[in-house]
């Protein structure tokens, strides 16, 4: 009995022997990795020891550095991107087609020239009078917005009635397109009350343009000049109003001129094929138009010179200073100088009103308290209107000398013409009350 108790103690002893073995090895295969893992374990550690923000960066917000990226490659293309200032002053000269229908010539001169001598010159190109009454000034001046012209009243300064239009078209077109908006006729004393063109000119006249939206080109074999020149969309009777009556704004009219709706091919658009509109669009004073051109469009000098001119005139009816060009074709943008700072027609209106608020209390209550000459002139119209068999259309008037507390004024119309110097019916003499606009008829001695 006491035999087998030994045996059984010696076989209890080894069970828990090998037990303890078993749990040793299974421990230690835990705790060493193998030989691949122990591998990768120390490239990571190696990594995120190297750069380790990066890396928690990288494992936090992805989303930051594909921004961070995407922000580099914007940088990197708007780089390759050539920038250009086109040099040389913008000319304009007018003609007109069968005597009628105004055209304008556009063109960048190289020569060094004062805004004051391009407007000059370009009235004097313009020039439809017989008498070349732009070229005959003794002085021409440009102040801001306003030009003055002075003329020896000894000369003959009478102009037709087809011939005056046309000569009053020419300065208020081409005026407007260099900023003026009023201009003064004055003797070559710089005195008023010149006569010219059977008027008497008393007081600053303003520039008034035409509505208009767009330009497009007239072929050559269409003008008297034989030169490349360009109609306006109001004179070739293109679309210029939106559908709620306002005119077109800067995009709508650089859309509607990239087609022409005339029959006879007499103009075309200045758009020319194979070149795409992509915005234009004006912010404060610039203009912008975005295009690119299609694979296979090819056009010649000319025609890239008529999409540029037909642009910047479009352009000028806004009154912008200037106007760029993007080609994201070739990656340039050209900026084209117009309008000079501070020289439209809006910064001017500004300008009067700041000039008003500076006036004395005196000379606001004068002109509060008295009628001006134009309230005077259209009291006469109403009157003559009312008490006259004539078309009021047809009626003209010419302030004189003024009376004591009173407008002199005539009203007549054109009569006829006699070897071209216009004759005139007086319709009759009127004083108009200062104060109280009452209008009455005038007995002359």
């Amino acid at each position: 009995m006491k035999k087998i108790g030994v045996v059984f103690g010696l076989f209890l002893f080894s069970f828990v022997l090998a037990a303890c073995n078993n749990t040793n090895e299974t421990d230690s295969a835990d705790e060493t990795p193998s030989n691949n893992e122990a591998d990768s374990e120390e490239d990571v550690n190696e990594t995120e020891s190297n750069n380790p923000e990066e890396g928690a960066a990288s494992d936090e917000n992805p989303a930051e550095n594909e921004e961070a990226n995407d922000h580099s490659d914007n940088e990197a293309e708007e780089q390759e991107y050539t920038e250009e200032q086109v040099s040389g002053d913008y000319l304009i000269h007018a003609e007109w087609l069968d005597g009628t229908d105004l055209l304008l010539y556009f063109t960048r001169t190289a020569d060094e020239m004062t805004r004051e001598e391009r407007i000059h010159q370009s009235l004097m190109e313009s020039d439809p009078s017989q008498r070349d009454l732009f070229s005959a000034t003794t002085n021409f001046e440009v102040d801001g917005t306003e030009a003055n012209l002075y003329f020896n009243e000894d000369d003959d300064l009478s102009m037709a009635s087809t011939e005056s239009a046309m000569f009053w078209e020419a300065l208020n077109e081409i005026g407007f397109r260099y900023g003026l908006d009023e201009f003064n006729l004055f003797n070559q004393d710089g005195e008023r009350g010149l006569v010219f063109a059977e008027n008497q000119w008393q007081d600053p006249v303003d520039i008034e343009q035409e509505p208009n939206r767009g330009y497009y080109v007239m072929s050559p074999e269409e003008t008297e000049r034989g030169e490349h020149t360009y109609i306006s969309g109001a004179v070739a009777e293109e679309e210029i109003f939106a559908e709620d009556g306002e005119l077109l704004d800067f995009g709508q009219t650089v859309e509607a001129m990239t087609t022409a709706t005339n029959d006879d091919g007499s103009y075309r658009s200045g758009i020319y094929e194979g070149l795409e509109i992509e915005e234009a669009r004006i912010d404060e004073d610039q203009a912008t138009v975005t295009y690119h051109i299609n694979d296979g469009a090819e056009a010649s000098q000319q025609e890239r010179e008529d999409f540029e001119q037909v642009l910047q005139l479009a352009a000028l009816d806004f009154q912008v200073e200037e106007l760029k060009l993007v080609n994201e074709t070739d990656q340039v943008i050209s900026v084209y100088p117009l309008l000079e700072e501070g020289s439209d027609n809006t910064n001017n209106a500004e300008d009067n009103n700041n000039s008003s608020k500076e006036a004395s209390d005196t000379s606001e209550q004068e002109e509060n308290t008295e009628l001006t000459e134009e309230d005077a002139t259209s009291a006469v119209f109403d009157y003559v209107d009312e008490h006259e068999d004539v078309s009021r259309e047809d009626v003209k008037t010419m302030v004189h000398e003024d009376e004591d507390g009173y407008f002199n004024i005539q009203a007549f119309v054109y009569a006829g013409e006699d070897d071209e110097v216009q004759m005139t019916n007086t319709i009759g003499w009127y004083l108009v009350d200062k104060e109280t606009g009452e209008v009455e008829e005038k007995e002359l001695e």
